[in-house]
């Protein structure tokens, strides 16, 4: 979900909450007595596809019009929503058309490999592939329509919890005001652990340098946010962050009760998808 103010807040700060979302490309939903009365986001976040890329997109996007829908109801003119819909990806394609018998052949799997290519979360190993096609079979089954996201987000779920790929073990932060920020970080890289200590302008910039030692890659962050995929004060932290290098693009999402470890969780995840195609060292 994206982060929410009340009608009275925005109307104490308008301006400066309108100029952080224009900076920031997040959309803003406004409350009045805990009711939704409008959504404010920049207009590129609406005629694109960036939305899109968001976690949890089609179950935020049912939240946001049956929301708004009770909030309008006895209205004269409830309002509309233009949201743009996430790609959908053709079942039949994929190998699955229940009416001609068909569930899974050697086509569909082709097809999804091409697919997860052009989505930036290229597939080589050819079981990987075959434990991600009964993956996206099952959820044919189960789900009236696929999207383009949910193709994306099982590989990029497989991808991470393979053997030889790197996995977040442990990070530690320290910073203070006027001085740099600290990180440790411990990763496994297939052949051990190993730990990492770098400073940066951030907690983050830091730990995102640790990493970048670690691996002998430096990618460059096109995009990253973090949301509350919860509510209250324990509420959970989902990142996203888009990495880019040697031509290629790739997004990562991370979920922690803590916003930083989220966000390094995230860029180890997208670094899985850039060393897929790389020997494991």
């Amino acid at each position: 979900m994206p982060r929410t103010v009340s009608l009275d807040q925005f109307e104490g700060r308008a301006r400066d909450l309108i100029e952080s979302i224009l900076e920031q490309g997040e959309p803003v939903f406004v409350t009045r007595e805990g009711a939704p009365i409008a959504i404010i986001a920049p207009p590129e976040a609406l005629q694109t596809t960036a939305l899109s890329d968001l976690p949890r997109w089609e179950e935020w996007l049912h939240e946001l019009k049956e929301s708004l829908s009770s909030a309008s109801q006895g209205a004269q003119n409830p309002p509309t929503l233009s949201l743009p819909q996430p790609p959908e990806i053709d079942k039949s394609m994929l190998g699955f058309d229940l009416r001609a018998g068909v569930v899974g052949s050697d086509a569909g799997r082709e097809f999804l490999r091409s697919e997860l290519a052009r989505l930036g979360v290229p597939v080589t190993d050819e079981k990987l592939v075959n434990d991600i096609y009964t993956q996206i079979l099952g959820l044919c089954e189960d789900k009236d329509k696929v999207y383009e996201d949910d193709l994306r987000v099982l590989a990029q779920k497989a991808i991470s919890q393979a053997p030889q790929r790197l996995r977040l073990l442990s990070v530690t932060v320290t910073s203070a005001t006027g001085l740099p920020a600290t990180a440790e970080v411990t990763l496994e890289l297939g052949h051990g652990p190993a730990m990492r200590r770098e400073q940066g302008d951030g907690p983050l910039d830091a730990a995102f340098k640790a990493i970048q030692r670690l691996v002998s890659l430096e990618p460059e962050v096109e995009n990253f946010s973090v949301v509350a995929a919860t509510r209250g004060s324990d509420a959970l932290a989902e990142a996203v962050i888009a990495l880019s290098a040697e031509g290629r693009r790739v997004l990562g999402a991370g979920t922690s009760t803590n916003a930083i470890e989220a966000g390094v969780q995230a860029y180890v995840n997208a670094l899985n998808f850039l060393l897929e195609e790389r020997p494991a060292s």
